[in-house]
Protein backbone atom coordinates (compact mmCIF):
# COMPACT_ATOMS: atom_id res chain seq x y z
CA UNK A 1 0.00 0.00 0.00
CA UNK A 2 1.44 3.50 -0.89
CA UNK A 3 0.77 5.79 1.81
CA UNK A 4 0.89 10.05 0.96
CA UNK A 5 3.72 12.56 1.96
CA UNK A 6 2.88 15.38 4.19
CA UNK A 7 3.23 17.32 0.93
CA UNK A 8 0.22 15.02 -0.75
CA UNK A 9 -1.49 15.77 2.21
CA UNK A 10 -1.00 19.67 2.14
CA UNK A 11 -1.94 20.38 -1.24
CA UNK A 12 -5.39 19.29 -1.43
CA UNK A 13 -4.85 17.82 -4.63
CA UNK A 14 -7.45 15.13 -3.96
CA UNK A 15 -10.50 17.17 -3.72
CA UNK A 16 -9.32 19.68 -6.24
CA UNK A 17 -9.47 17.01 -8.31
CA UNK A 18 -13.25 15.40 -7.56
CA UNK A 19 -14.34 18.33 -5.70
CA UNK A 20 -16.48 17.87 -2.50
CA UNK A 21 -19.27 19.44 -0.52
CA UNK A 22 -17.24 22.65 -0.15
CA UNK A 23 -15.28 22.74 -3.51
CA UNK A 24 -16.43 22.54 -6.94
CA UNK A 25 -13.19 20.30 -8.49
CA UNK A 26 -10.26 22.21 -10.33
CA UNK A 27 -10.20 24.16 -6.30
CA UNK A 28 -8.21 22.82 -4.24
CA UNK A 29 -9.01 22.01 -0.32
CA UNK A 30 -8.02 19.97 2.58
CA UNK A 31 -11.04 18.47 4.41
CA UNK A 32 -10.24 17.67 7.96
CA UNK A 33 -12.00 17.01 11.28
CA UNK A 34 -11.88 18.56 15.00
CA UNK A 35 -12.02 14.57 16.14
CA UNK A 36 -10.68 11.12 15.36
CA UNK A 37 -14.39 9.77 15.17
CA UNK A 38 -15.75 12.16 13.07
CA UNK A 39 -12.89 12.21 10.53
CA UNK A 40 -13.07 8.60 10.25
CA UNK A 41 -16.81 8.61 9.63
CA UNK A 42 -16.51 11.42 7.23
CA UNK A 43 -13.90 9.15 5.41
CA UNK A 44 -16.45 6.45 5.20
CA UNK A 45 -19.46 8.85 3.61
CA UNK A 46 -18.60 8.27 0.16
CA UNK A 47 -18.89 4.46 0.73
CA UNK A 48 -22.31 5.13 2.52
CA UNK A 49 -23.83 7.60 0.10
CA UNK A 50 -22.83 4.49 -3.12
CA UNK A 51 -23.18 1.73 -0.78
CA UNK A 52 -19.82 0.37 -1.28
CA UNK A 53 -17.63 -0.86 1.51
CA UNK A 54 -14.28 0.20 1.50
CA UNK A 55 -12.06 -2.42 3.11
CA UNK A 56 -8.94 -1.65 3.07
CA UNK A 57 -7.25 0.84 6.01
CA UNK A 58 -7.64 4.45 6.47
CA UNK A 59 -5.11 6.22 7.53
CA UNK A 60 -6.01 9.18 9.75
CA UNK A 61 -3.16 12.20 9.85
CA UNK A 62 -3.43 15.40 11.79
CA UNK A 63 -2.70 18.47 10.55
CA UNK A 64 -1.68 21.76 12.38
CA UNK A 65 -3.29 24.81 10.83
CA UNK A 66 -2.37 28.31 11.26
CA UNK A 67 -5.35 30.07 9.20
CA UNK A 68 -5.40 33.76 8.89
CA UNK A 69 -9.25 34.21 7.08
CA UNK A 70 -11.86 31.90 8.20
CA UNK A 71 -15.45 31.34 7.83
CA UNK A 72 -16.70 29.85 10.86
CA UNK A 73 -20.04 28.44 10.19
CA UNK A 74 -20.35 27.08 13.85
CA UNK A 75 -21.36 30.57 15.05
CA UNK A 76 -25.10 31.25 14.66
CA UNK A 77 -23.74 34.88 14.94
CA UNK A 78 -22.62 34.31 11.90
CA UNK A 79 -25.02 31.93 9.97
CA UNK A 80 -27.48 34.72 11.24
CA UNK A 81 -25.34 37.76 9.95
CA UNK A 82 -25.37 35.41 6.50
CA UNK A 83 -29.22 34.41 6.63
CA UNK A 84 -28.49 31.06 6.53
CA UNK A 85 -29.36 28.18 8.81
CA UNK A 86 -27.54 24.27 9.62
CA UNK A 87 -30.92 23.12 7.67
CA UNK A 88 -29.71 24.76 4.29
CA UNK A 89 -25.98 23.57 4.84
CA UNK A 90 -26.68 20.19 4.81
CA UNK A 91 -30.12 20.51 2.80
CA UNK A 92 -28.42 19.59 -0.72
CA UNK A 93 -27.25 16.34 -2.35
CA UNK A 94 -23.83 18.01 -3.53
CA UNK A 95 -22.78 14.93 -4.89
CA UNK A 96 -26.09 14.50 -7.27
CA UNK A 97 -25.20 18.11 -8.32
CA UNK A 98 -21.67 17.60 -8.82
CA UNK A 99 -22.85 14.85 -11.46
CA UNK A 100 -25.43 17.03 -13.07
CA UNK A 101 -22.33 19.88 -13.46
CA UNK A 102 -23.87 22.02 -11.25
CA UNK A 103 -22.65 23.92 -8.02
CA UNK A 104 -24.31 23.12 -4.51
CA UNK A 105 -24.87 25.54 -2.31
CA UNK A 106 -22.11 25.02 -0.17
CA UNK A 107 -19.55 24.86 -2.64
CA UNK A 108 -20.76 28.40 -3.57
CA UNK A 109 -19.88 29.21 0.00
CA UNK A 110 -16.39 28.07 -0.52
CA UNK A 111 -16.19 29.49 -3.50
CA UNK A 112 -16.68 32.97 -2.04
CA UNK A 113 -14.57 32.61 0.67
CA UNK A 114 -11.23 32.03 -1.70
CA UNK A 115 -12.79 34.95 -3.99
CA UNK A 116 -12.65 36.86 -1.26
CA UNK A 117 -9.46 35.72 0.00
CA UNK A 118 -10.43 33.38 2.62
CA UNK A 119 -8.23 30.75 4.05
CA UNK A 120 -11.00 28.17 4.86
CA UNK A 121 -14.52 27.56 6.46
CA UNK A 122 -15.56 26.08 9.71
CA UNK A 123 -18.67 24.19 9.44
CA UNK A 124 -20.49 21.15 11.27
CA UNK A 125 -20.33 17.54 9.49
CA UNK A 126 -23.01 16.32 7.75
CA UNK A 127 -22.14 12.90 8.93
CA UNK A 128 -21.64 13.12 12.87
CA UNK A 129 -24.33 14.96 15.06
CA UNK A 130 -22.47 17.84 16.58
CA UNK A 131 -18.99 17.00 14.42
CA UNK A 132 -16.84 19.86 13.34
CA UNK A 133 -15.14 19.89 9.92
CA UNK A 134 -12.24 22.08 8.70
CA UNK A 135 -11.99 23.23 5.18
CA UNK A 136 -8.80 24.32 4.71
CA UNK A 137 -8.06 25.86 0.62
CA UNK A 138 -4.12 26.21 0.26
CA UNK A 139 -2.16 28.73 -0.83
CA UNK A 140 -4.97 31.61 -0.38
CA UNK A 141 -3.18 33.53 2.30
CA UNK A 142 0.76 34.12 2.44
CA UNK A 143 0.25 33.92 6.04
CA UNK A 144 -1.12 30.87 6.38
CA UNK A 145 0.80 28.31 7.95
CA UNK A 146 -0.36 23.92 7.62
CA UNK A 147 2.13 21.43 8.77
CA UNK A 148 1.24 17.40 9.15
CA UNK A 149 1.99 16.81 12.77
CA UNK A 150 4.78 14.24 12.73
CA UNK A 151 5.35 14.33 9.18
CA UNK A 152 8.48 12.60 9.43
CA UNK A 153 7.20 9.65 10.58
CA UNK A 154 4.50 9.76 7.86
CA UNK A 155 6.92 10.00 5.28
CA UNK A 156 8.85 6.57 6.78
CA UNK A 157 5.38 4.35 6.43
CA UNK A 158 6.76 4.98 2.24
CA UNK A 159 5.56 1.92 0.52
CA UNK A 160 4.11 -0.68 1.83
CA UNK A 161 3.04 -4.03 0.71
CA UNK A 162 0.45 -6.19 1.61
CA UNK A 163 1.96 -10.15 2.97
Amino acid sequence: MEYPTPRDVLSGRGAQWRGGRWNLPGLAAIYGSTSDTTALEESKANDRYYGVETKGPRLLVAIDARLSRVLDLTSPDIRRALDVTLTDLGAEDWRKLLAAGKESFTQCIGRAVVATGGSGVIARSASVSRGINGIVYPGVCAGDQLKVVDGGKLERLGFRTTV
